[in-house]
């Protein structure tokens, strides 16, 4: 059967972390355990070990642009990450399909759009590319933004997005300029299998002699279906690696000034508890083992994680999960009901350590109240996966020097859970509240994205202490999403502690060029085969 489309939901993208570009490598792999265990054992891992890991996970965007198509009748392929299943989008263009649908989620850059779209044009010159999703719609905002004050942007920012500057565009057939632009998405498709001529839908744009023009805007919002994913109807491709990502609910109330994610109230839902449990017992019977709830704040902060939990447990929901929490929501949230529950990690984003810099976030949080909440849940075994921020206006040596006391105040060595985290530089983003003309006064803001500096520091400066900040732990260690969780979690909580830890110091000599490889295996023996 001829394919309609092939969704791409990724293209590779590159962590922004310092941390994550200078974690641990063995044979140009990152030091996954099952990477350091096939070394250790002289026997190399297979990739299928890989399955079980966080980073295995399908993207969420393509799975549920993939379920809606396929409940509007259409005959769609899923490719999950481009530059890796490159052959896997080979083998459906065989298929003849009439569209290729990349979405903007994972991609930040117009770059990264245009390397993405040349690659399939190199070899598929002639086939339809439809683009949406979040870089596509922040573009158009800018392009709003730089309309009624062009001095938004620099010329040498507006490279970075579409529509704002006219140079080496990406060759796309059609932009969705929308938050939520499935509808047009199948009026396409329709139009396509129809073989009629593609006019200009709504809330979509195309380059036309080289400039771009824009159809009109409506709202198409408001009135979108929720976004539900028949978990039964999806290929056995999407649990073939155990794990599956979901959403209990879908954008975040909280005002981060640093943050640029769209705050439209619109998009945002909590999804209902009992098609949250339906769900995960769907995707269990398919074979999924863990789920990873990819909300930017599990159930957007609601204050029922305790009832969520009971209701887990008393309907026998025999899968392990994570989710990003906010702190405050964790107050008063009984751990032995989360860990019962199958809850294994709770991911923070805490950013900083210091009380001062906090409250210039607009983060409502105490260092307090984190070390508190951090401490329950490790007592009590639940992994904690923490996200800091290094070089936020108003950042001082002596700020970063607080925030590093701090995660050494939480990596609490004698209990049960472990703490990973990852170590950022702030990056100053449009469309964030910081970019604004008031806080650039404030701080004597300059620059853009990673070429930054303010009255007290540089981006320079800051991605300095966030290697000070590596070098200084010792009882924790770099977040590896690849880690085999099958192997991870199998583990005695002291045994497990022990090797994020040995593995965090062969990460400090690694870059040091200090590592003795005979030793480390020695060690890694020692800890992983008690």
């Amino acid at each position: 059967m001829l394919l309609d489309a092939i969704i791409i939901a990724d293209a590779g993208t590159e962590s922004v972390s310092t941390t994550s570009a200078i974690r641990f490598n063995l044979n140009g792999k990152a030091a996954t355990i099952q990477n350091i265990k096939g070394y250790i054992n002289n026997k190399p891992y297979t990739d299928n070990e890989d399955l079980f890991s966080w980073s295995s996970s399908l993207k969420l965007n393509g799975i549920f642009l993939f379920s809606y198509l396929k409940k509007h009748g259409f005959n769609v392929e899923l490719v999950n990450n481009y530059f890796i299943d490159r052959t896997r989008f080979s083998d459906s263009m065989t298929r003849n399909p009439r569209a290729v649908i990349i979405s903007t989620t994972f991609i930040m850059s117009k770059v990264l759009l245009r390397s993405l779209v040349t690659d399939i044009r190199s070899v598929y010159p002639d086939i339809f590319i439809i683009v949406g999703g979040p870089f596509v719609y922040s573009s158009y905002l800018l392009l709003q933004k730089i309309k009624s004050n062009p001095e938004y942007l620099l010329a040498s920012e507006k490279k970075d997005y579409l529509f704002l500057e006219i140079d080496q565009e990406p060759d796309v057939d059609l932009y969705i300029v929308s938050l939520r632009g499935e509808n047009i998405l199948l009026e396409v498709l329709n139009d396509l299998r129809n073989d009629s001529s593609i006019n200009l839908p709504h809330n979509s744009a195309k380059l036309s002699g080289g400039s771009y023009i824009f159809s009109n805007r409506m709202d198409d919002v408001s009135n979108a279906e929720p976004m539900h994913i028949d978990w039964n109807s999806m290929p056995d491709m999407v649990f073939q690696n155990g794990i599956v990502p979901m959403q209990a609910s879908n954008g975040c109330p909280n005002k981060c000034l640093f943050c640029n994610y769209m705050k439209d109230p619109r998009i945002m839902h909590i999804t209902p508890l009992d098609r949250i449990i339906e769900d995960m017992k769907v995707v269990a019977r398919r074979g999924a083992r863990y789920v990873w709830f990819v909300d930017d704040n599990f159930r957007l902060g609601k204050n029922d994680l305790n009832d969520v939990c009971k209701r887990m447990i008393a309907e026998k929901i025999n899968l392990r999960w994570m989710s990003f929490m906010r702190a405050s929501t964790l107050v008063r949230t009984d751990p032995i009901l989360l860990k019962q529950a199958g809850c294994v990690e709770v991911q923070l984003g805490l950013e900083s350590g210091d009380r001062h810099i906090l409250q210039l976030m607009n983060k409502q949080a105490d260092p307090d109240m984190y070390a508190s909440v951090i401490e329950k849940l490790m007592r009590h075994g639940i992994n904690c996966s923490c996200y800091f921020l290094f070089g936020y206006p108003g950042e001082t040596d002596a700020s970063a020097g607080r925030t590093i006391e701090f995660i050494k105040s939480i990596e609490f060595p004698n209990y049960d859970g472990v703490l990973t985290w990852s170590l950022f530089p702030f990056m100053l983003l449009p469309l964030s509240p910081i970019y604004e003309i008031d806080h650039r006064q404030q701080f004597s803001l300059k620059g853009h994205w990673q070429k930054w500096e303010h009255k007290t520091m540089n981006f320079d400066q800051a991605k300095a202490c966030a290697i000070k900040t590596f070098f200084e732990l010792k009882h924790s260690g770099i977040l590896y999403r690849g880690d085999n969780q099958d192997m991870y979690l199998a583990m005695q909580p002291s045994i497990r502690k022990a090797f994020v830890s040995y593995r965090h110091e062969c990460s400090k000599l690694a870059l040091q060029q200090n590592l003795d490889l005979h030793l480390m295996t020695k060690n890694m023996k020692a800890i992983l085969c008690q």
